[in-house]
Order: structure tokens, then sequence, then C-alpha cells
């Protein structure tokens, strides 16, 4: 990688955690676009405070680059918005959501009909006209991108500063030539491995992913445990091979059922290993919703336990760094305090709420019975939609078996309903009841 030990002049800007915007701005429009996806954004408050600064400056024309974020509320000015979150906004946000959307403007690629691209080998006359045109006050809607000059000597100062400061990262940039860097901290958690995924890749058979999880302080009903990510990069051939001998004599029943993005099955293990993760950051919301996971209970003889869902962050671009045979997950080695938590245990929703039946269709064939059963539970719940297929066959070993999913949205439940139907009813399948 890039290495800083000479004795330039560096500027080094705050990184904003939004997406990248190109703004037009002429007599008769002013709007915004996102390449290469296209999207086309007008009459924000943001967008039109800077028209009026170009209109009084005097210009006619003009192109620029910049990025579109979030202003921080003021109950989580801890946590930054991500893009994801400034894009749900900028579409379908209220009129007060809207008004937090602002505009960091680093870049002008024209200016009145002149391409100013070339000057990227000047870039302080650029930082010096986008001042100029807007100010760094960041309390405005729309200004230009704060930096400060340093030595190379001093880059890892001034980095740490804008980190604790609540920045995602830096752009670092020559003064004197086109060359910039993005430089973000790389974060490292260490989880427990709670269960795997296996599937094929490039003609082998292997562990395709890992489920992760952090584990609460103890506590009475036994030790509980807050799903984490599910990682598969940063495994290498040779690990995903030898790591499908050494999880599977670990396997124990789920405490419900989950897959991956593929539709393949998460099978749940034993707690026993420590992974060490990496990734970029910690994502508490998407979509105007918390980030929620799986919180779990263990025990050594009954095994796992569904609990409810728990607003959990989750680790950005995260990925598998090794196993960390010198740390046990009894001993503190997966602590959810890494990620910010108290690490106080959750309290589990207890108050009554109401269960709706959406659906329920009884299926038989000779002896065997098939159940479909999905219900919508009452109260602010990220996952209110339970799907339960019930498989009943009296001549089978395990005569029982019940899986259970869930769903944010009506028509996800139905989606779901309609997928266990069709994959488990073949011919010879009669409706006997509802």
């Amino acid at each position: 990688g890039q290495r800083f030990g000479g004795s330039d002049t560096l500027l080094v800007q705050r990184k904003y955690d939004g997406e990248g915007a190109l703004i037009y701005f002429d007599a008769e429009h002013c709007f915004s676009f996102s390449a290469p996806a296209g999207r086309v954004r007008v009459g924000y408050p943001a967008l039109q405070a800077l028209a009026e600064r170009l209109r009084a400056a005097g210009v006619q024309k003009a192109l620029l680059r910049g990025e579109l974020y979030l202003q921080a509320t003021a109950q989580g000015e801890e946590r930054r918005a991500g893009v994801s979150e400034v894009i749900r906004v900028s579409f379908s946000g209220a009129a007060d959501d809207l008004a937090r959307l602002k505009l960091a403007l680093f870049d002008i690629v024209m200016l009145d009909g002149r391409d100013l691209r070339p000057q990227q080998a000047d870039y302080g006359s650029t930082v010096a006209q986008l001042e100029q045109f807007f100010g760094t006050d960041e309390n405005a809607l729309v200004h230009a991108v704060a930096g400060r000059r340093v030595a190379e000597s001093e880059l890892p100062a001034a980095f740490d500063a804008e980190i604790q400061a609540g920045a995602e990262g830096v752009v670092l940039r020559r003064l004197n030539r086109a060359e910039a860097w993005k430089i973000k901290p790389l974060r490292t958690v260490d989880a427990v491995l709670i269960g795997y995924v296996e599937g094929d890749f490039e003609g082998q058979f292997g562990v395709a992913s890992l489920l992760t999880a952090l584990v609460y302080p103890d506590g009475e009903g036994g030790r509980w445990l807050q799903t984490f990510v599910r990682v598969g990069s940063g495994l290498s051939d040779a690990e995903r091979i030898a790591m499908l001998d050494q999880l599977r004599p670990l396997r124990v029943d789920a405490p419900l059922a989950m897959t991956d993005s593929s539709g393949r099955e998460i099978h749940f293990l034993k707690p026993r290993h420590v992974l060490e993760l990496q990734g970029e950051d910690l994502i508490h919301a998407e979509g105007g919703r918390a980030q929620r996971t799986q919180l779990l209970s263990w025990d050594e003889d009954s095994g796992w336990r569904f609990l409810g869902l728990q607003a959990c962050p989750r680790l950005s671009f995260a990925r598998f760094a090794r196993m960390r045979e010198d740390k046990s997950w009894n001993d503190g080695g997966a602590r959810i305090e890494q990620i910010g938590l108290s690490g106080a245990r959750p309290t589990l929703q207890t108050t009554e709420s109401s269960t709706e039946i959406v659906r329920r269709e009884v299926y038989g064939k000779g002896e065997m019975l098939r159940k479909l059963v999905v219900v919508r539970k009452g109260g602010e719940l990220s996952y209110p939609y339970l799907i339960y297929w019930t498989d009943y066959s009296a001549r089978r070993a395990e005569a029982l078996k019940v899986s259970l999913d869930l769903a944010a949205t009506a028509e996800r439940a139905e989606a779901i309903a309609s997928q266990l139907l069709e994959k488990n009813l073949a011919k010879g399948w009669e409706r006997i009841g509802s």
C-alpha cells in the first residue's frame, strides 16, 4: 500500500458517510444525480441553498462533485447514517428528514462552460474556489469539504483526530498533482462461532460462510449471545475444506430456521471457537430501522433457544481474519462490549400483544400430516410475521419436525409460505383442514 514518509504537504479532508453525487446548475435547472446508478434528485433544501449561493456569486453554469449525507440527529449523534439511509430519506423521507440532507462539495468539474478537470494538478485552487462559494461551516446545508494541510509526518495524528471526531475516514490529496487516497480505520472484533453454511465453491465442497455471535455477561437462564455477522470473505480454499470436517461433529439442533442469501441452511454449532473478524464500520440502522439480530441462549444440556430480536449493529465489509485459539468465549473472549454496547442483558418483551392467524392449512397423505401456519404478532417488531411449517410422520424416527421462518412484510410472508407448499407438497397430498 501507499506509505507516507516524505516531507510533502498533504490536504486531509473528512470522508462523509453518504452517497457521491454530481450537481448540475444553470439559470433554469439545479439537480443532483448519482453515477452510475442514475438516481436524480431535485428540490430538497440543500440543493436550493446551493443554487442560491451560486446565483449570488454570479455563476451561470456549473457541474460540481460532492457527497450527499445526513446530519446526525440529537438522539444519536455518535451514529452516522449510512448510504442506504441517505437513499431512503432522499426519495421517501418526510419534510423534516429532507431538511437533514446536506451537500459537502469537494470538486468543480465545469464552471461557466470551462472544463476544470485539468485543474486536478492544482487542487489547492479548486479548494479555494469552493470555499469562496460555499464556506466550510458544517452547520450549513451546503458547504465545501473542510480540510487542513499537514506534513506527511503529521498524518497519523491528523487521521486519529478525524476518527475521534466521528468521521468515517479521511481523503488525502496532494495539492501539486492529481493524487488522492481514501483511508478508513480497520475495526477488529473477536466473536464466537455458532453456525456455518456449507456448499460448492470452484468445483470443491466446504464451508461457504460462518455465523458469529457476541456474548453478554453471565446471568440466569444460561448464557446469552447476540448473533453478529455472517462472514464468507477471508477464508482460503484450504480453510474452507478443513473447517468442514472440524465443524460437522459440533452440529446441534437449530433454535429457528435460518438460511443465507442463496437459501442454504445455516447449521448451528456448539459454541467452541473464537474468530477474529475485521471490518470497516458498525452500521446501527438501515432503511429507517435499527439493525436487529437474533438473541439466543445456550445451555450445554438443552442447547440453543431463540429469545427474540434485539438491536445490534452490523460490521460492514466483515471478513474472517483468523482463529483465536488463545481465547475462550466463556472467559470474555467474545464480549459484546467490543462494539460499544453496554453489556447489560436486554429486557425481554413480556407484555401481552395480540396475535392474528393470517393463514392456516393442513394437508394429509396416508398417515402423514403437514401444516402451514402464518401468524402476525402485534407490537413494534421488525419481523412481525412468523411462518410455521409442521411435518409429522409416525413411521419416521423423528416423527415431528417443526421449522420457523420470520418475515418483515405480508408480501414476504406469503412468498415464504408459497415456497414451503411448493417444495413440500408433491402428488398425493390433499388439503384436509384449516
